[in-house]
Formats: C-alpha cells, structure tokens, sequence
C-alpha cells in the first residue's frame, strides 16, 4: 500500500511537473513570437506595409497586415502608423497586454491623402513634389457620374475637351487623336495607342478607390503623352467583409434655354445607368466583380449610345511575399454622334448633313500582374496588359487594333540612407487595321528604361530625380513614310524635383521635368471624310518636345472646426513643334490636317482648397480651385501662318479659356447630404479662322463667328444634389446646369442643358 501511494503522489508530482514545463514552454514561445494583425478599425482590412517603431529599430506589416515581435522586454512601447490613418502608441506591461490585432482608426482630415501617380509609391500628399488632386469614390455616386470624364470637370485645372483630356491648357482641340494627358488604370497606359485617345467608358468608375490627377510633364515616370500629365484611376480592393453595392439612376433633359432650338417635341430626352459591385474575400484569394450599363437618348439629334461594361479583378496571395493578380474587363457600345450643327439658330442641336457617324465598339482588356518581395525588401512587380479593340463606322472609319503593354519594375526603400529607387522597362507592341489609315496594316512599338532615385534628409527635405530613356518606331507601307517603310526616334528625358517641410503644416515644393510625345498612327496617316468635310494626313510630322516648371506651397491648418489644406503653385510649360488639328482648306477640300504649330509657352497659377468644416455640428467637404494660364506662340509675330490661322487677332493659343473657377460643398446634417458646385470659366478667345471664315469665299457658312460674339463672356454652370440615407439605402436627386447656361466647349457643338435625376443606391456588408 506503501509503494502503491508512493508511486500515485509521484505520478501527480511528475504530471503537474510536466503540465508546468509545458505552460512554461508555451510562454515562453508566445514571448518570443508574438504575431500581430494591423487592420482598419472600421472594415477590419488588414493594412499591408505599416510602420511599427520600437525604440531605434521596428517592424513592416506583411502582405497580410501582420508583422512579428521577437523576445520582448517589458515594459514594450511601439508607435504604430499608417498613411491615411492616425497614429497609435501602445505601452505592453506584461505578456498579457499583446493583442492580437491592432485597429487603426481613419484619419479625418483630408492632409492624410495618399498618392502614388507622382512617385510610383505610396506617399502623402503633402509631401508630393508636384501638383496631384485626389477625388474620392463617394463624389462620383454623389454626382451620378455616368462616364469618368464627367467627374474631372470638377477637378481645377482640368477640362475634357469634346473628349480629350486638357490640364492647365496644355492641350486644344485635337478632333479624337494625340492626348497629351496620360490615362492610367491601376498605373498601366490605357490609352488607345493608334490614336493617342481616351476611351473614358473603360474605367470601371463603379469599382474605384480613387482618382489621382497629375499636373505637369511626367513623361521621365510614364513616357509618351505624359507631356501635360496624368490620369489614374486606382481600383478598390476586396474587404474582409463582403461587400455589394447596387445602383439605379436616370436623367432627363430639359428643353434648351432657347426654346426654338428644341427638335423633340413631347417626347423624352433622357439617360439611364445601373451598377454593380460585389467584394469578397475567399481565403487567399481576392474577388471583385463588377458591371455598368448606360443607355442615352440625347439632347442633341441623332446622339445616343447604349453601353454595357463588365469588370473581374483577382488577386491571390500565394505567400506572404508573392501576390499574383488577374483583371479582365470588356467594354461594348452602339452609339451615333455628328460633328457640326445644322445652323447656329434654330438647329444648333441638329446634325448637318452628312455629318452623322453610327458606329458599333467592342473593347477588350486583360490584365496579368506578379508582385514579389524578396529577402532584401526588393519589391518586383510584373504587369501586362493586352487590349483588343474594334471599331466598326458607317462613314468607312472602321478600325481594329491590339495593344501588347509589358512593363518589369524593381523598387527599393533604405530606411538607413532614406533613399528609394524605382527602376523598370517597358515594352509595347501595336498593329492597326484602319480604313482611315489607307486600309491597311500599320504597326507600331516602343521600349523605354527608367530610373528615379528619391532621397530625404532628416524629416524635411526630400529631393527627386529620374531619367528615362524612349524608343518609338512605326512601320507602314513604303509609299506612305519614306523608303525604309519605318518612322522612328528615340529619346532621353529628364526631371528634378524637391519637397520642404517649412513648418508643422507648410510643405514647400519646386519641380522641373522634360516631356515629349511622338506622333500617334491616326496623327500621322488618316485620311477621311464626313459629308463634305476631310482629315488629311501628314507622315511628315514631327515629334512634340517640351518642358515643365513649377514651385508651390501646400498649406495645411487646423483652425478650429476647420482643416483641410490650401495649395498655391506658379508654371511655366513650353513645347517645342507643338502638333494640333488645324482646320482650313486646301485643293481637296474642307478639313483638319495635323500640323507642327510651332513653339509654345503657357504660364500661370493655380490657388486650390481641399478640407473639412464643421459650422454648427454639421460636416462640410470643401473642393476647388482657381487657375489662370497665358497660353502664347513664341512666333507668333515672326509666323504669318500662324496669324491667318486664329480666329482673333491675339496671341492666345487656340481652344483655351484663360479663367477657371471651381468649387465644390457638401454639407451633411443628419441623414442628408446636400451638395452644390459652381463653375465660372472664361470666353475661349481663339479658334480655327476657318470655322468662323470658311475658305475660299471667307463667308461664315456655319454661324459659328455670329453665335461665338453673341456668347463671348464664357458660362456659368450651377448643379446642385440632395441626398439621404435610409438604412441601406441612399436617394440622391440631382439638378444639372440649374442655370439653364447654354454654352459650347468647342465651335458648333452645344453642351447640356438643365436636367434631373434621381438615384438610388443600395449597400449590403
């Protein structure tokens, strides 16, 4: 009995024993690997890359917001922040104090935007170099934007010209060819290289995070037609919880302010769009799935278009470090448009004979991505984009193309010597079939290395420099270039640039950057005609240089209920063998030939505000801006062509409004939002002579010089919105142009008069 109570007491005795070293054990490993998950307070998305610092050393969140903290000594302090986010310091007393998460709360003001256009990675925008406006996701659902175009009115600075894009007046009238304003979805060119054009209605503006406009030449980061800037549209991201949101919406025109240029009679001018958007997390693997249709029946006669857009964004994270990524999208729309009213009086709203094009647009694009850190922090990216397009016109502009983008980035960040390179080269591969380029086969590539080096010093200074390197080649029949049947130059561009923290809130900012642009397929070879009009061609035109410069200051304040920051800059841009459209005649008829202009310079300011107030408990959003630009030809005196060529006698640049003024104020009491956004921009003074003077008897056969002097004092454009929340569901009603201004963007093409819409939105996560 004895050895039998001897042997249980040191069986319990050898059991706790054990049971101890094991808890022990597994404090002890708990100490030395504790694993925390950073997330946003309100989504519980992990927050990939932020920054833990603990004493003279720390950590960076991995691609799945954790980072790990080896044999602590307590008391354990870290400081955890995040761009866009407010900083947390936590103090560990004990072991017991680790958590598993960690949840930051969203900054509120708006001097926490992040950017990524200007540098290629993510930073403040207050220690942006250059000058970048953000709109967010919420204004375009607020304003009912039906294509991504209409959204960047509202931008200062910013006008989209009959389709183009024009930043600070770096761009005219181009009739559909040859942007100077680079469009970017998710950092890849979008582009149509052809024709250098924008196809707004790619973007999936029903699935973006963020809208990101670059003003001045960005071409050392970009290439070509990054001359005037840059436009990126960054798509969201899957949440950790699903999320889906459904849209409805329809928008009538009313009769124009001069009621005998209505045509419809009783009947209904109108706009109709849904949405869809579905995010969703399964595992590693992350999902988005969106589509948008639009149908129009338009103010102006024979202008309608019926759409559908589909969208599916993957992303799937095979390690921490390695992340594979898929987006396709497919665009289709029927649309019909003219090109010149019928008169200026009673049918500005109605086509000119002839001038009306039906056209069917099938777009394709799909996306591949690899991103990969190794064991050096060096971040590898590997991105391609293939985009199949096929136009099909009833005035034989048919067209089809596709577009091979490839582009390997390499990026590094030394904490130690504050220094980040970014490194990368390109390759893009073109071929056109087009019945306006002579019906036949023409192709086109480019290739291009880059290299931008940013260094701070201390927590003030931060100065950057790039270079690029370009090639671009064309190749067509013989007969249509030279004897080689090719067309090539290559090019090295330059940029500097530099940002100071003056102060707490001051940020002092000075940039000078190179651009150039070749001269896209459509530029060069088309030849087409509409009714009695021609695009003629020019294989002789030559490639577009110039620079940009630019000093700022970005004052943020926090004046009582008021934060936000207000931004002052001065530029200088000047292009050497500026290519435009030019209209006139010659002895094949009326049209536009693409034409080195000459050298050019335009300069100005720009005063913009962007923040929050709260004025008797109530949020108010405050956006806008003033800009002003001196858009001049350095010959014009020397240049008699140039002279016969404006429509008055004033060196003014064709097609641009010296005065913009924009703002934009939303208000939110309770449940509602109302919103209200004025425009004020100035009387274009110049275009082509020959629209106002029509060649060869000089007659103003179109009413263009007579309607221009009658509305020579520029337009006012007033909208208002008023919205409210009701559980998940938001109605928004929407009063465009309440004013009734009508106005032309450019000659004898009227915009919008005063509509209605309604809205619903709903909202399931």
């Amino acid at each position: 009995m004895v050895s039998l109570k001897y042997n249980y007491n040191s069986m319990k005795i050898h059991f706790y024993f054990t049971c101890f070293l094991i808890f022990c054990f597994q404090q002890a490993s708990f100490a030395q690997n504790s694993t925390i998950t950073v997330k946003d307070y309100k989504t519980r998305e992990a927050l990939v890359g932020a920054t833990i610092i603990h004493g003279e050393g720390g950590y960076i969140t991995d691609i799945d917001g954790k980072f790990t903290i080896l044999n602590p000594t307590f008391p354990f302090e870290i400081v955890v922040s995040y761009i866009g986010y407010e900083d947390q310091k936590i103090n560990f007393k004990t072991l017991v104090d680790i958590p598993l998460e960690i949840l930051l709360v969203p900054s509120q003001t708006a001097l926490d935007l992040v950017t990524v256009t200007s540098t290629k990675y993510e930073q403040n925008i207050t220690r942006s170099m250059v000058s970048v406006d953000i709109l967010k996701p919420d204004l375009l659902r607020s304003v009912n934007a039906t294509s991504s175009d209409e959204i960047l009115n509202k931008v200062p600075g910013v006008q989209i010209l009959d389709g183009q894009a024009n930043i600070r007046g770096g761009s005219g009238y181009s009739y559909g060819a040859g942007s100077r304003v680079m469009l970017l979805i998710d950092d890849i060119p979008a582009l149509q290289v052809d024709a250098g054009f924008p196809n707004w209605n790619d973007i999936p503006i029903e699935n973006l995070s963020q809208i990101e406009v670059l003003k001045g030449a960005a071409s050392s980061l970009y290439g070509s037609s990054a001359l005037n800037g840059i436009i990126n549209f960054r798509s969201s991201y899957a949440t950790s919880n699903p999320e889906t949101r459904l849209s409805l919406a329809t928008n009538i025109f009313q009769s124009p302010k001069d009621v005998e240029k209505k045509w419809w009679g009783d009947t209904l001018r109108h706009e109709t769009n849904a949405s869809f958007v579905h995010k969703q997390k399964f595992g590693k693997l992350d999902f988005i799935g969106s589509a948008f249709y639009n149908k129009l029946n338009g103010f102006n006669q024979s202008t309608n278009e019926e759409r559908g857009r589909a969208n599916v964004n993957l992303r799937y994270r095979l390690r921490d470090n390695l992340v594979f990524g898929l987006n396709v999208l497919y665009n289709q729309s029927a649309s019909n448009s003219f090109f010149i009213w019928k008169n200026a009086a009673s049918g500005a709203l109605q086509p000119l004979a002839g001038t009306v094009s039906d056209r069917t647009a099938k777009r394709f694009y799909i996306d591949p991505s690899i991103r990969y850190t190794d064991s050096h922090n060096n971040k590898h990216k590997l991105l391609w984009r293939t985009t199949s397009v096929n136009n099909e016109n009833n005035t034989n502009q048919s067209n089809s193309s596709i577009n091979h983008y490839g582009e390997y980035q390499i990026q590094n960040t030394s904490d130690g010597l504050g220094l980040t390179y970014t490194a990368g080269v390109v390759g893009i591969w073109n071929t056109t079939d087009s019945q306006i380029l002579g019906d036949t086969t023409f192709k086109a590539s480019s290739y291009a290395t880059y290299l931008q080096l940013d260094k701070t010093f201390g927590d003030r200074l931060t100065v950057a420099g790039g270079l690029r390197y370009e090639y671009n080649a064309q190749s067509s029949p013989i007969s249509l270039i030279d004897p080689t049947g090719k067309k090539s130059d290559d090019q090295i561009i330059a940029r500097l640039s530099a940002n100071y923290k003056l102060f707490e809130y001051t940020f002092l900012r000075g940039s000078w950057g190179q651009g150039y642009r070749f001269p896209t397929l459509t530029e060069r070879f088309v030849t087409t005609s509409f009714g009695d009009f021609n695009i003629f061609s020019n294989p002789a035109l030559r490639p577009e240089y110039g620079w940009t410069s630019e000093i700022g200051v970005k004052q943020g304040f926090k004046l009582a209920s008021f934060q936000g920051f207000l931004d002052f800059s001065g530029f200088i841009s000047e292009y050497e063998d500026m290519i435009e459209f030019t209209f006139g005649s010659d002895d094949r008829g009326l049209g536009f030939k693409p034409q080195n202009i000459g050298n050019t310079r335009i300069s100005g300011f720009e005063v913009g505000v962007m923040g929050q107030l709260k004025l008797f408990a109530v949020p108010i959003n405050v956006f806008g801006g003033y800009t002003f630009i001196n858009p001049i030809y350095k010959n014009f005196d020397s240049s008699e062509e140039i002279r016969n060529s404006v429509s008055e006698n004033q060196n003014v640049l064709k097609y641009r409004a010296k005065h913009q003024m924009k703002m934009d104020v939303e208000a939110k009491i309770w449940k509602f939002k109302w919103g209200v956004s004025i425009q004020r921009v100035s009387h274009t003074i110049n275009v082509d002579k020959a629209f106002e003077s029509v060649p060869p008897i000089n007659f103003d056969f179109f009413g263009i010089a007579a309607y221009r002097d009658l509305n020579n004092k520029g337009y006012y454009l007033l909208d208002s919105r008023l919205g409210i929340e009701l559980g998940k569901f938001t109605f928004t009603c929407l009063a465009n142009n309440i004013l009734n201004q009508e106005y032309s963007l450019r000659p004898a093409l009227v915009e919008a008069p005063r509509s209605f819409g309604f809205r619903i939105d709903y909202k399931i996560n």
